[in-house]
């Protein structure tokens, strides 16, 4: 077997799902981080291992493979473990719900991601300093979009649109929760992986509160979190600063989903 090199982004939910598995699989890996801030997503030699720009990616030996759920299929398969289960209904199960966190959960995630956490720390960025970094930007008309998103007030609409979504995803976890142990079979597999990115973007977006009405996903979640595997998917706290989310807005926007 190869090295395994990991190109991502410790904010990034898709790399913490994949620095997840690798910490369940207990496989070693060398860390390639690609600083999105900086736009090192867009620069030539990350564009030769990632065309499309996107994070995560793996690289072992000459091998490349992109895509957060069939770097996860690889990384299994490369360890003999058995995150994936072999019965054809359970596996089934398991690609369903990593469909859901990468087709669903994760678009829902970015609105309220750069509502509350990128746009506070690029308003507290020293006075022209957003402007000069989008001047560094190798696509003009992207970065355009990118500075008048930012400096455009919060959407709280979009906020709420997200924190519905989430709910549904939410309570179909506690559905399939009140059947088996965890989300796809009875033994911890990619699903739960999958799913567990989710979690910890709650946690840092302050609406675990949305847990309250799952108790099956809650008990899951607790689970989740004493994990060995957990912490480590994290990462470095130095490399996942406070967010500092607004927590009272939070309450407000989750109140008037609810409502």
């Amino acid at each position: 077997m190869g090295r395994i090199e990991l190109f991502h982004e410790w904010g990034s939910i898709q790399s913490h799902k994949v620095r997840l598995c690798l910490a369940e699989l207990g496989l070693p890996w060398i860390s390639r981080r690609v600083d999105l801030a900086a736009f090192a997503n867009l620069q030539a030699d990350f564009l030769a291992i990632n065309p499309l720009g996107l994070v995560p990616a793996l690289r072992i030996g000459d091998e490349i493979v992109t895509e957060s759920s069939r770097i996860n299929e690889r990384l299994n398969d490369l360890a003999d473990g058995g995150l994936l289960p072999t019965a054809p209904d359970a596996r089934q199960r398991v690609r369903a719900w990593t469909s859901v966190a990468d087709k669903v959960v994760h678009p829902a995630v970015r609105p309220p991601t750069f509502n509350l956490i990128l746009k506070v720390r690029l308003r507290r960025l020293p006075a022209g300093a957003l402007d000069a970094a989008m001047d560094r930007h190798p696509h003009a008309a992207r970065a355009d979009a990118y500075r008048e998103a930012a400096k455009a007030p919060i959407d709280c609409r979009a906020i709420i649109r997200s924190i519905a979504t989430m709910k549904q995803v939410l309570a179909n976890m506690d559905e399939a929760l009140s059947q088996r142990r965890w989300l796809a079979a009875e033994t911890y597999t990619l699903a739960d992986v999958a799913l567990s990115a989710f979690i910890d973007r709650l946690d840092r977006l302050a609406m675990s509160a949305l847990l309250d009405a799952v108790p099956n996903v809650q008990a899951w979640a607790d689970a989740i979190r004493n994990r060995p595997s957990f912490p480590l998917a994290k990462g470095p706290e130095a490399e996942r600063p406070d967010p500092l989310v607004d927590r009272a807005l939070v309450e407000r926007l989750i109140a008037a989903a609810n409502s």
